[in-house]
């Protein structure tokens, strides 16, 4: 029996360490992306570099914890970039003084309640109407695509100081990035909320084993749709920050969000079929891609290999996630 306990105690432990090998690979290919940037470019590892880098993958770091929330419970989210632009356009149309020139209060509140708008609809058309996540989500950005246009074919500029707040405001005398600060407390409350809420719990059994979860009375549906509302609050709010950081909405912002942030996620170590993964390793998979962008742009690397890079190393991730996943059912 001692032999017995002793061998279970084992086979958790080897489970613990193949649950933990993706965010300690990610985390040795951060620094080592670190380390071989700063040797390569004296500017790489200054102030003046990595705040203007942080602030920029902010955005697409607050899109990236909705998305990793979609997939956990077995979906996917692609209409957050026209989400991001609805939400962008719509508080430049009502805010700038071009334009309506309406309070900017007035105009985040109407930003974000288009994007609770998208994920009422995607969050109804994928629990009611039971049609797949990932048609739903990519009629909708189509649609949102359309009627961005409709609004504005042409970026708005505003350049007031209450616009420029939330994402151009910087803090001290190094001038620290407000976006940074409210990046780290939405993935401070995201991951508290995964981990130790009732709701969290419920994410994650509905993405891994939705059978289980209507035996022990979870209402699947209710927590799709909650995960689809938070994901499009979060990608709005995510393109409000990117218009103001730029001060200005432009229709084409976020256009890429969709299969960033989904990279993100995967390389972060969230399970594509659903109910695995955390907002933490989504964020290093951000941060990977991130870094590895600026790094090659500092030393003069043309956009495609960028591109190239990015894709080769996505691809790694997630042949290192099937092998630490198949050494876990082995164990």
């Amino acid at each position: 029996m001692k032999e017995g306990l002793e061998k279970n105690n084992l086979l958790a432990g080897m489970r613990f360490n193949y649950s933990s090998i993706n965010r300690f690979m990610l985390v040795m290919l951060l620094a080592a992306e670190i380390i071989v940037f700063s040797r390569l470019s004296p500017y790489f590892f200054q102030l003046d570099n990595l705040l203007p880098v942080g602030r920029e993958v902010a955005t697409l770091s607050i899109v990236a914890i909705g998305q990793t929330m979609c997939i956990l419970v077995g979906g996917f989210n692609l209409s957050v970039g026209g989400c991001a632009a609805f939400s962008a356009i719509i508080v430049g149309y009502l805010c700038a003084p071009s334009q309506l020139n309406l309070p900017y209060g007035i105009g985040f509140a109407a930003g974000m309640a288009a994007a609770l708008l998208v994920g009422v609809i995607n969050g109804a058309l994928i629990t009611k109407a039971k049609i797949n996540p990932l048609i739903t989500t990519m009629a909708t950005n189509f649609i949102l695509g359309g009627v961005v246009i409709l609004i504005s074919r042409q970026p708005i500029t505003v350049n007031t100081n209450a616009f420029k707040f939330i994402g151009a405001t910087t803090l001290g005398a190094i001038r620290f990035p407000l976006p940074i600060i409210t990046l780290a407390a939405l993935y401070i409350a995201f991951g508290l909320i995964l981990k130790y809420t009732v709701f969290g719990r419920q994410i994650y059994c509905s993405g891994g084993n939705p059978q289980a979860a209507r035996v022990a009375g979870i209402n699947i549906d209710r927590v799709i749709f909650r995960v689809y509302v938070i994901s499009s609050l979060l990608a709005g709010f995510a393109g409000i920050q990117l218009a103001s950081r730029l001060a200005t909405s432009n229709p084409n912002i976020g256009r890429s969000y969709a299969l960033e942030s989904i990279a993100a996620a995967v390389l972060g170590g969230t399970v594509l079929a659903g109910g695995e993964g955390t907002v933490l390793g989504t964020f290093f998979g951000v941060l990977v891609t991130g870094i590895l962008s600026n790094g090659l742009i500092m030393i003069g690397v043309p956009q495609a290999w960028r591109d190239i890079a990015t894709g080769v190393i996505l691809v790694l991730a997630v042949v290192l996630q099937n092998a630490t996943r198949g050494a876990r059912k082995t164990a």
